[in-house]
């Protein structure tokens, strides 16, 4: 597969080796291990945070917290997010470029290969992507671009975009919500639809699934609508709720999604000096423990959701020992947490207890981290 090395702009989000104790074991075939959860890691090739990458690479974390980091796959310029989809066993990959693409691949032990040919976005820095249910499509997030835009998963066949939907809006932030910024795209299979949380104009779009893949429906009355500034970057669905991160503002949402509104928001952590870097990823345990990596503070934090109240508490935040948290992602069995330094070239290992953070365990090193794509 040949993707050209166009990489002029980047995205204005991103402007703003572990065992305990050592490196990681870095071998060209990493064999897995029983309770071992594989992730595969994404990462910048442009050096503006961080070192620059020369691909994704696969990382196994054992039941202890040991990390075995494997070679790196060259799939690619800036293959910034990464995705896998169950269904069909395709990992898809959105490389973040002034002319985005979406490619796709399957994985064989520690071999990637070439599922069919790269496609164009449309649209300029797609940062984040997601399948349907089938497998059969991915849902691209274009952040400069102000577009969502769907692609085909067949093989041999090309990612082209064959459905696009451009939004509108603005926010107050003059500088950062000037212009509609898609930062994530969520299927949200109860309601048959996908969410798209926009930092630009302070709204999760709501698109029906419906009509795919003839037309993919958007309304702009049917968006749910987050206080002003607040700039919702990422979002996790539990069942009929959603939590927001938002970057801006520096706040967690919950939104109802049934009724379509935001219910509350609380401050991540207020004894942090913010430094324009904001919120960046968000996960929540089976335990009701929210994660999220904090850029300001270089740190993840736990805070504890009551569904049943609708509230939530900030409990602590834990330093990673690295810079610039962008992803952060869970082992299968939730006794630690990753968080992806990419300013630091590095990813923490952090210990949780019940989901609540204990501290760094070990440090992966590895250039510019930007996804943790977590495999079955």
């Amino acid at each position: 597969m040949s993707l050209p090395a166009d990489g002029s702009v980047f995205s204005d989000a991103d402007r703003h080796g572990c065992e305990r104790g050592g490196a990681a074991r870095e071998e060209a075939g990493v064999s897995r291990t029983a309770g071992a959860t594989r992730f595969w890691v994404g990462a910048s090739t442009m050096g503006r945070i961080g070192s620059a990458a020369r691909g994704i690479r696969p990382l196994d974390v054992a039941a202890d917290g040991t990390a075995t980091l494997g070679e790196v796959v060259d799939v690619g310029p800036n293959p910034m997010f990464l995705t896998f989809s169950a269904a069909t066993g395709v990992l898809g990959i959105v490389h973040e470029l002034s002319s985005g693409l979406v490619s796709a691949w399957t994985i064989e032990d520690d071999a990637v290969l070439p599922f069919g040919d790269a496609g164009a976005t449309g649209a300029a820095d797609p940062c984040h992507l997601s399948f349907n249910e089938a497998g059969d499509l991915i849902f691209a997030a274009n952040y400069s671009g102000s577009r969502l835009s769907v692609h085909p998963v067949r093989p041999a066949a090309e990612a082209e975009a064959v459905l696009i939907v451009d939004f509108e809006g603005s926010g107050p932030n003059r500088e950062r919500q000037e212009a509609p910024h898609p930062h994530q795209a969520v299927l949200d299979t109860a309601r048959d639809r996908v969410l798209v949380p926009d930092l630009g104009a302070d709204r999760i779009r709501v698109l029906s699934l419906r009509d795919l893949p003839v037309a993919l429906e958007h309304y702009d009355a049917d968006d749910i609508v987050v206080h002003a500034g607040a700039g919702p970057r990422h979002l996790v669905i539990d069942g009929d709720l959603a939590l927001v991160a938002n970057e801006l503002d520096r706040t967690v949402s919950i939104v109802d999604l049934g009724a379509g509104r935001e219910v509350a928001w609380v401050p991540v952590d207020e004894t942090v000096e913010p430094r324009g870097l904001g919120l960046s990823a968000i996960r929540l345990t089976r335990d009701g423990i929210v994660l999220v990596g904090d850029r300001d503070a270089d740190a993840l934090s736990a805070l504890r959701f009551d569904s049943d109240a609708q509230t939530l508490a900030h409990l602590m935040s834990v330093p990673t020992g690295g810079r610039h948290p962008r992803d952060l992602q869970l082992t299968h069995d939730e006794r630690f947490a990753l968080v992806a330094d990419q300013g630091s070239d590095s990813i923490a290992i952090v210990a949780l207890d019940h989901g609540v953070p204990t501290g760094v365990v070990g440090t992966v090193a590895t250039p510019a981290p930007s996804c943790l794509a977590r495999m079955p």
